[in-house]
């Protein structure tokens, strides 16, 4: 599991027991040699606290979806397709338009008339084209994108880690998750693997959906959607509804733990979010988003290949060009880490909202292979291509 396995060590000074993001330092702590061990190292780290738990191996976290759906990633293009890398004036951009609605802004985004209706056009197009100023005017207008130096260097301050831990005040002894109730209102991949995880733990985890925004991966890969909700409790709610609204402010206040991947906005306006519920319980509220909830990158959208891209992670070939590794990479570390978190807060008694993002999660494990002295590779090494 990576090069170093003192978890005496780890746990001694765990990067989860800061309040600030700035001492969640698992690239100085433990390197790792690639993908698979920094997933190896995180379960591990769950596995401590949990040791009769029946936790998943790395390959499952990281390949699952991939195996089911037959798709890998291949050279500039993602393994699901909906992102591309694409060459610009000062670098490379990371488009993904995964939805249809992506695709009618992409006129008003390169304040053009060209008929902008299939990725190579777009690529024409944005060859002259300087990728900073096309990623923060996308930004603006809501698309998920990312950008990376032709070296590939990380230079987009914004999206560096923030706190990681708001205290409420309400620390005490350590808590178990054994009949711990989790609250899961999360959707895709990063959140359920958390609450998949948790379940694991002994905890009952309550998922909730949205009728109006039912998660796209029941219908896009359902064999790793009834996995990762099996034994799950299941209610869908209508969130236009003001009694279903309280029904889920009730059950959100009395959870032990919540777990979130939605840009803190959504549920502000729902008057949803931790703030608005005033909760006065012990409790850790799970915020997981693609750049964190600090302004305004608490405002951008983000998927798992292009966040991954935001914090460099990866894989550059002899002619300088980037390649996507693995599935929604950003999605799969997320889950496992923010479990991670969970499980060390809660054991030291903590209370209050962990603020975890994607692309600060991605940019950590990278961090941690390079001190490792390795390259990034894509753990897919059974797929079609990488």
């Amino acid at each position: 599991m990576g090069v170093c396995n003192s978890w005496q060590y780890l746990f001694s000074d765990m990067m989860f027991s800061a309040e600030n993001l700035a001492e969640f330092d698992m690239a100085m702590s433990i390197p790792a040699d690639d993908l698979n061990a920094c997933v190896e190292q995180a379960v591990l780290g769950i596995a401590q606290g949990y040791p009769n738990a029946r936790l998943p191996s790395a390959d499952w976290v990281l390949k699952a979806r991939a195996t089911e759906l037959g798709i890998a990633p291949v050279g500039q293009r993602s393994a699901n397709r909906s992102c591309h890398l694409m060459a610009c004036e000062d670098g490379w951009l990371a488009i993904n338009l995964a939805r249809d609605s992506d695709w009618t802004l992409l006129n008003a985004w390169l304040e053009t008339d060209v008929r902008l209706t299939n990725w190579s056009v777009l690529r024409t197009a944005l060859v002259p084209r300087c990728g900073r100023d096309l990623l923060g005017r996308g930004r603006e207008m809501g698309m998920p994108l990312a950008f990376v130096d032709t070296d590939g260097s990380d230079t987009d301050e914004a999206e560096r880690p923030a706190a990681l831990m708001t205290p409420d005040g309400l620390n005490t002894a350590g808590r178990s998750l054994q009949g711990a109730k989790v609250v899961d209102l999360s959707a895709l991949w990063a959140g359920p693997l958390c609450a998949h995880l948790l379940h694991r733990c002994g905890a009952q985890v309550t998922s909730i959906a949205s009728i109006q925004r039912p998660d796209g991966s029941r219908q896009g890969n359902p064999a790793l959607y009834q996995q990762l909700h099996a034994g799950h409790e299941h209610l869908a709610l209508d969130f236009d509804d003001a009694d279903q609204r309280k029904q889920l402010a009730y059950l959100l206040a009395g959870a032990d733990v919540v777990i979130e991947a939605s840009r803190p906005r959504a549920l502000r306006q729902l008057g949803l979010d931790r703030e608005s519920l005033n909760i006065s319980r012990r409790q850790i509220w799970l915020s997981i988003t693609a750049y964190g909830r600090k302004p305004p990158a608490d405002q951008w959208a983000g998927f798992g290949d292009d966040v991954a891209v935001s914090a460099g992670l990866l894989h550059w070939d002899d002619l300088g060009h980037p390649h996507f590794v693995g599935d929604a990479i950003a999605d799969p570390l997320t889950g496992v880490y923010g479990a991670l978190a969970v499980v060390e807060s809660m054991a030291r008694g903590r209370s209050g909202l962990l603020d975890v993002s994607m692309a600060g999660i991605a940019r950590q494990c990278r961090q941690k292979i390079l001190a490792a002295g390795q390259d990034v590779i894509c753990p897919l090494l059974a797929a079609t291509s990488c």
